[in-house]
């Protein structure tokens, strides 16, 4: 029987004929971020980290455009995406009394090393900045504590100049920007504020007895109302305390008696509070911030818990104590400590003894708040960076978190 067989070369030739087709060609374009539609585009943004925006904004001018736009902090409230970011407000006493705004950056390419640990010499990469906000260096501009509202910071009133002022700035932490709002009925001078209901209530301050003593600002219709008068006793005692509880504005007069006052934000009256279990427990209500420093000289703080309903020491910040003594904390000079959610953020001034320069450095300390068994609170010191050189004359005044 004959069998046929095929050269082998043959068969490397079919081999190869089967192959032979030609590869797909790559696509002549890729589709680009800037064809998507500017609803989807803004979506995908407001998704990102805000401490990114610095790199995005150079990458091209509809970048920057969509990271400065309102619909983009629109969606970013929408997604739940907004942070609680650091404001803080420097005042120069070199030349003239300078106010100069700046905001904390975080850098978010950072490791959180233990950085108590002392490791290999290498170059350290920047943790936290603070970056002076663009056209904040306004010389009309109060010295009085601001208010937040939203994303807004509202500086109400004076001192200006020591003098009063009836003028409100409001700087607006999203674009960076300043604006004029309208000003009070009446020029105060570090008067007490409240904020509830995206309603900040205004109270003391006025120069005049026939002045009104009180008003509200509605930051949605940007008015101003007057409310009714307290009376003389709360016109003439000074007020050293202010808290907001289910609608009502309570005030603590430094007075003899012990009564305390307060303004039914709901049926727009005055009312006098004689129940001492009331008194104890809107004492004990925090401020806005939740948060109160014990005694910078020996570093420590407490913590307002909402579950609880009571203030707790922070406890394990025995590791920043060192760090903090040797850089001017113990010092006498100014400390601030902000909470964002379960953040904490420790900043100070320090002068060391070898200053030949008239120049100090700012500090910024991060801890991590965690909850452990029991109710206890304990502080994780993250990392401590040196955020800012400035002159000797120059002094933190205010630190504020705000929502964006």
């Amino acid at each position: 029987m004959n069998h046929q067989v095929e050269p082998p070369e043959k068969k490397k030739r079919k081999r190869k004929t089967k192959n032979s087709s030609p590869p797909p060609s790559p696509p002549s374009s890729y589709p680009s971020f800037s064809s998507l539609p500017d609803e989807i585009a803004v979506n995908c943004l407001a998704r990102i980290p805000r401490s990114y925006y610095p790199t995005l904004s150079i990458v091209s001018k509809s970048f920057r455009s969509f990271l400065s736009s309102s619909e983009l902090y629109a969606a970013r409230s929408q997604l739940g995406s907004t942070e609680k970011c650091v404001y803080v407000c420097l005042l120069d006493y070199s030349d003239q009394p300078l106010l100069q705004w700046f905001r904390l950056w975080i850098n978010p390419n950072r490791s959180l090393p233990n950085s108590m640990i002392k490791k290999k010499k290498k170059k350290k990469a920047i943790g936290q900045l603070l970056v002076p906000i663009p056209s904040s260096n306004l010389t009309d501009l109060s010295t009085v504590k601001p208010v937040a509202v939203g994303s807004e910071l509202y500086v109400i009133g004076g001192p200006l100049n020591r003098a009063a002022s009836s003028a409100v700035w409001v700087l607006d932490c999203r674009s960076h920007t300043w604006r004029e709002a309208p000003s009070m009925s009446v020029a105060r001078k570090n008067a007490l504020n409240c904020v509830y209901d995206r309603k900040i209530y205004v109270f003391g301050g006025a120069e005049e007895e026939d002045d009104s003593w009180g008003e509200v600002f509605d930051t949605k219709t940007q008015t101003w109302e007057r409310l009714p008068d307290p009376g003389n006793e709360v016109r003439k005692c000074r007020v050293w305390k202010i808290r907001e509880m289910e609608g009502k504005i309570y005030y603590n007069l430094a007075s003899t008696n012990y009564n305390m006052y307060a303004y039914d934000t709901k049926q727009c009256k005055w009312e006098c509070e004689c129940d001492e279990d009331l008194i104890a427990k809107v004492s004990k209500l925090p401020s806005s911030e939740y948060v109160r420093s014990s005694s910078f000289r020996h570093l420590g703080c407490s913590v307002y818990d909402v579950e609880d309903g009571r203030w707790k020491v922070v406890n394990g910040l025995e590791s920043l104590e060192d760090k903090f003594k040797r850089n001017g904390g113990s010092s006498g000079h100014i400390a601030k400590v902000v909470r964002c959610g379960w953040k904490l953020f420790f900043i100070w001034e320090g002068v060391t003894r070898r200053n030949s320069y008239n120049r100090k450095k700012i500090w910024c300390a991060e801890i991590e708040l965690q909850k452990c068994y029991g109710g206890e609170l304990w502080g994780n010191v993250e990392c401590i960076d040196h955020v800012l050189t400035v002159p000797t004359k120059c002094q933190i005044l205010h630190c504020h978190s705000v929502s964006v």
